[in-house]
C-alpha cells in the first residue's frame, strides 16, 4: 500500500482494517485503511486526507505518532508508529482492574498524550480502553485526529459517534466538540481500568446515555483520594467545569494549577530536571513518570507494568444509589435498602440541645471541630478505619435546652426549609433520545433511531447496530401492583399513646412497628419497652431509634458533657446499659440517629446552630461494635438541608442537594467522598422511617410539581417513575412492604390518620390517628421488624 508493504491483518473495526506493514527503512508501522464510503468523492478523499495530515504535528510523548497519509484505490490510509503491547481493554479484561501505582502511572501517560494532542490543536473525539496501548514504555493513544477527519466528510459522519459508553453530555446533546470533551473521556477510561467496566454501563443506548446525562458514577474504586477528585472533576456535566488536560497532568505530577477550565499560563514549575515552564518539558516529565516500571513484562514476575494480582472487581461503576454490590438480592443485583429520612429538614430557628453559655471573651464564635477521619485510602472501610471518640462516662446535670425538629419549622423562606412545590411547574431536564441531538444518527424511520454503536475493539469482525425507540414519558400513572400483593392484616388492638390523644392501631403480624414518638417538637420523648406494647415518657434523649432487631437503640442525649461536646448514647434494650460517645463539640449537634441495616454502624445527621438558625455540616458515622465515630464535614453547600440516610448496603449514606430549582440526590462514602449523584427524581418527600422499600428496588419522592402524587423510582436509575401513587400528603411514614406505602393523610373531621396505602392509591388499613395539633408538632419513628 503506497511504499509500504503489509506482512499482516492485526484487526478489523468500525472505522476501516488495520494491517502490520514495514516502512522503507526497514521499521514496523501499523496501516489503517478505511472503510470505502469515500470512493469516487474526490474532495472528500482529498479533504481527509488533510485533516488527517494534522495529526502529524502532535508531539511524540504517550502516543503512536502518525507518519503517513494517503489513498489507495479510492480508499483512504493512515500509517502510524507501530506500537508493541496489548489495549487497555484487553488487559483489564483478562487480568483485572488496575490499582495503586500503576493505575496513577496510566493517568499520567493517557493525560500526557491528551496534552500533547490538545497542543496540536486536535480533540481526539474517540478516547477509550481500546484505543489506549500499553507499551513496554508506557501507555500509548492511538487513533487521535481519525474522528476529527471523519467528522468532517459527510459521507462518513455517522461513523465518527465515538463509542457510546464514553461518550459525553455534549456529544449526546449535539453541541460543539472541544478539548474538555476529552477530558470527560478520560475520567470514564479512568474509572474502567479502576472498575473493570464503564461507569455509566454498557447495557440498552437509552439507559447509557440517561446515566451519562443524569448520573454520578460511584467513584469509590479509585482508593487515590487525590485521583479520584480529579476524574470526578472531568466527569462535570458542563464542559466549562471540566479540567484542561494540561491542568490535570500538572496535579498528577504534584504541580499547582489554575482553576479548572482556565488556560494554564506559562509560568515556571519546578521539576526533577529543573523549570517546567516550556510545554514540551512538561510532557516530558509525563512520559518519564508513566514510562516507570515495577517489574517484569505482562504476565511475568515480579508484577505486570499496569498493576499485579488484580483485586477483585464489581459491576459497572455507575453503581446505582441505594445499593451496592455486597449483597444481590434480584434482577437488579442491588442490596435491600434500610431504613432513612431522605424527608427530614430540620427548621432555621431552635437552640441546640446545650445549656446556653457565652464563649470567652477574646472569642468570637466556635471553630468547627476537626474531622475524625482517615484519609480515604480504599473500597468501603473496615471497622479498623474508624478514629475514635473518647467514651464519656460523667455528665453534666444541668438541663439541657432543646434542638429544632424535622416538622415543626419557620416560613418557607427560612433556612432548613423549602417552599412547598407548586402545580405546572416547568418539567426538569429528561433524558429520553431527542432525534437530531445524537451524533451517529444514522437513521430516523418508523419512530426508531438506527445509531452506530462502534465497539472500539479493532480485533472484532463487524459493527454493531442497535436500534432504540423512542418513548414518551408516561402521562397517566403507572400503578399497576404485582398480580400477588400480600394482604394487610387487620389491626388486633387499639390503644393511645401515653402523654395524646391519638390512638394506635397495631398488629402482631405488621411488619413495622412504632417504637418511639416526639410530642411538642421534641420537648418530650416517648420510647416503646423492651418487649411490651407500653411507652414510657424519656427525659434523657432527645431522638432515639431502635435497631432492626429490637435489642438495641441509638440516642442522641439531651445533656452534652462539662466542655460542650454533644453525646449519642448506645443502648442495650435487653439491660437498660447504655455506652455514650462523645461526638462533636457546641455548636455543631447531631440529630435523627439511623441504624445500617445489619446493625453494625449507626448514622446522625450534623447541624451548626447559627444564632437563631441550623446549618447544614455534615454527618457522622457510629461503629457499633467498637464504640467509636467519625465526624465528616461535607464541603458541598448544596448538601443536607435534608437528613443523611443509608445506602442499601449500608457503607454510604444519601441526602438531597438542592440548588434552586435543581433537586438531586447525592451519595458520599464514609469519608465524605462523592459517590454519586441522582438527578430528576422529583421533589423532596418528608418521610418518617423507611424511604427505601425492603426489597431495596424502590425509593419514593413527590412527583415533579405536585403534593398529589407520590412517585416511586427505581434504584438502578431509570429515566421514569415505576408508578406514580395518587394521594396527597404533606408526610410519608415510610414503607410498609414492597408492595404498599405507609402514609399521614387528613380526615374529614379535621385530624389526621396514617394509613397504608397500595399502588393504585387504595387505603387498606388505619395505622393511627392524631389531632391536627399532635400531628403538626409529634414525630412518628417506626422500625422494621426482622
Amino acid at each position: 500500500m503506497g511504499e509500504y508493504r503489509l506482512t499482516a491483518r492485526l484487526g478489523e473495526g468500525g472505522q476501516g482494517v488495520v494491517y502490520l506493514g514495514v516502512a522503507p527503512n526497514g521499521a514496523k508501522v501499523a496501516v489503517k485503511l478505511l472503510r470505502p464510503e469515500m470512493a469516487g468523492d474526490e474532495e472528500a478523499l482529498e479533504r481527509f486526507v488533510r485533516e488527517v495530515a494534522v495529526a502529524q504535528r502532535v508531539a511524540p510523548f504517550c502516543t503512536a505518532a502518525v507518519l503517513d497519509t494517503g489513498i489507495a484505490d479510492q480508499r483512504p490510509y493512515i500509517v502510524s508508529e507501530f506500537i508493541e503491547g496489548p489495549t487497555l481493554d484487553a488487559v483489564v479484561r483478562s487480568e483485572g482492574p488496575r490499582s495503586g501505582s500503576s493505575l496513577h502511572r496510566l493517568a499520567i501517560g493517557t493525560v500526557t498524550a491528551l496534552v500533547a494532542i490538545h497542543q496540536a490543536g486536535i480533540v481526539h473525539r474517540d478516547f477509550k480502553p481500546s484505543n489506549v496501548i500499553l507499551a513496554p514504555d508506557g501507555p500509548r493513544v492511538i487513533d487521535f485526529g481519525i474522528a476529527r477527519a471523519l467528522d468532517r466528510t459527510s459521507t462518513l459522519t455517522a461513523m465518527a459517534v465515538g463509542t457510546p459508553s464514553y461518550m459525553t453530555p455534549e456529544q449526546i446533546a449535539g453541541h460543539g466538540i472541544v478539548p474538555a470533551t476529552d477530558m470527560f473521556a478520560w475520567g470514564c477510561v479512568m474509572v474502567f481500568a479502576a472498575n473493570g467496566a464503564p461507569p455509566f454501563g454498557t447495557d440498552t443506548l437509552p439507559a447509557v446515555f440517561h446515566r451519562i446525562l443524569s448520573l454520578e458514577p460511584d467513584l469509590s474504586m479509585i482508593t487515590d483520594p487525590s485521583l479520584r477528585e480529579l476524574v470526578g472533576e472531568c466527569l462535570a456535566k458542563e464542559a466549562a467545569e471540566r479540567p484542561t488536560a494540561e491542568q490535570a497532568l500538572l496535579r498528577l505530577l504534584g504541580q499547582n494549577t489554575a482553576p479548572r477550565g482556565v488556560p494554564q499560563q506559562a509560568a515556571p514549575l519546578s521539576g526533577p530536571g529543573g523549570p517546567l515552564g516550556a510545554p514540551s518539558a512538561i510532557l516530558a516529565q509525563g512520559s518519564a513518570v508513566a514510562a516507570e516500571r515495577t517489574g517484569g513484562p505482562y504476565g511475568e514476575p515480579p508484577a505486570p507494568a499496569y498493576g499485579g494480582p488484580p483485586p477483585a472487581h464489581t459491576a459497572p461503576g455507575y453503581g446505582p444509589p441505594y445499593g451496592g454490590p455486597a449483597a444481590h438480592t434480584g434482577p437488579t443485583g442491588f442490596a435491600p435498602g434500610h431504613p432513612g429520612q431522605t424527608g427530614h429538614t430540620f427548621p432555621g430557628q431552635g437552640p441546640v440541645p446545650v445549656q446556653a453559655y457565652a464563649p470567652p471573651a477574646e472569642h468570637h464564635g466556635y471553630a468547627p471541630p476537626q474531622e475524625h477521619q482517615q484519609q480515604y485510602a480504599g473500597p468501603p472501610p473496615d471497622r479498623q478505619a474508624f478514629h475514635e471518640q473518647p467514651t464519656y462516662d460523667g455528665r453534666q446535670t444541668y438541663a439541657a435546652r432543646t434542638a429544632p425538629q424535622p416538622h415543626q419549622g419557620p416560613p418557607p423562606q427560612q433556612p432548613g426549609y423549602g417552599p412547598p412545590p407548586q402545580g405546572g411547574g416547568t418539567p426538569g431536564k429528561r433524558l429520553w433520545l431527542v432525534a437530531g441531538a445524537l451524533f451517529g444518527v444514522a437513521l430516523l424511520a418508523g419512530g426508531g433511531i438506527a445509531i452506530v454503536a462502534n465497539s472500539g475493539d479493532e480485533t472484532k469482525p463487524d459493527d454493531k447496530v442497535t436500534t432504540a425507540s423512542r418513548t414518551d414519558p408516561p402521562t397517566a400513572p403507572v400503578s399497576s401492583p404485582p398480580p400477588s400483593v400480600p394482604p394487610v392484616a387487620e389491626a388486633t388492638r387499639r390503644f393511645k399513646l401515653p402523654g395524646t390523644n391519638s390512638t394506635l392501631h397495631e398488629s402482631d403480624e405488621d411488619p413495622i412497628r412504632l417504637t418511639s414518638y416526639s410530642l411538642k417538637s421534641g420537648e418530650s420523648l416517648y420510647t416503646r419497652k423492651y418487649g411490651s406494647n407500653g411507652f414510657d415518657v424519656n427525659k434523657v434523649y432527645f431522638d432515639y431509634t431502635v435497631s432492626d432487631d429490637g435489642t438495641k437503640a441509638l440516642g442522641t442525649d439531651r445533656q452534652y458533657t462539662t466542655d460542650n461536646y454533644s453525646v449519642v448514647s448506645l443502648i442495650d434494650r435487653t439491660t437498660g446499659k447504655k455506652t455514650s460517645l462523645k461526638l462533636t463539640k457546641a455548636p455543631i449537634y447531631p440529630t435523627l440517629p439511623q441504624w445500617s441495616r445489619d446493625g453494625e454502624l449507626g448514622l446522625v445527621t450534623l447541624y451548626r446552630a447559627v444564632g437563631d438558625t441550623s446549618k447544614p455540616y455534615g454527618y457522622a458515622v457510629i461503629d457499633i461494635d467498637k464504640r467509636t465515630a467519625r465526624v465528616v464535614r461535607v464541603k458541598e453547600t448544596d448538601a443536607g438541608t435534608w437528613s443523611y440516610f443509608w445506602r442499601g448496603d449500608g457503607r454510604a449514606v444519601g441526602t438531597w442537594a438542592l440548588k434552586g430549582d435543581t433537586k438531586r440526590i447525592r451519595f458520599y462514602d464514609l469519608h465524605g467522598t462523592v459517590l454519586a449523584t441522582l438527578l430528576d427524581v422529583g421533589e423532596p418527600l418528608t418521610v418518617e422511617s423507611d424511604d427505601i422499600s425492603p426489597s431495596g428496588k424502590l425509593f419514593m419522592t413527590y412527583c415533579r410539581g405536585t403534593t398529589e402524587q407520590i412517585c416511586l423510582w427505581s434504584t438502578d436509575g431509570d429515566a421514569e417513575a415505576v408508578a406514580r401513587i395518587p394521594f396527597a400528603t404533606d408526610r410519608v411514614v415510610g414503607w410498609w412492604d414492597d408492595q404498599h406505602i405507609a402514609a399521614w393523610r387528613k380526615t374529614d373531621q379535621g385530624g389526621y390518620e396514617a394509613v397504608v396505602v397500595d399502588f393504585e392509591g387504595n387505603v387498606e388499613r388505619v395505622l393511627a390517628t392524631a389531632t391536627a395539633a399532635e400531628y403538626k408538632s409529634a414525630y412518628f419513628r417506626y422500625t422494621r421488624q426482622s
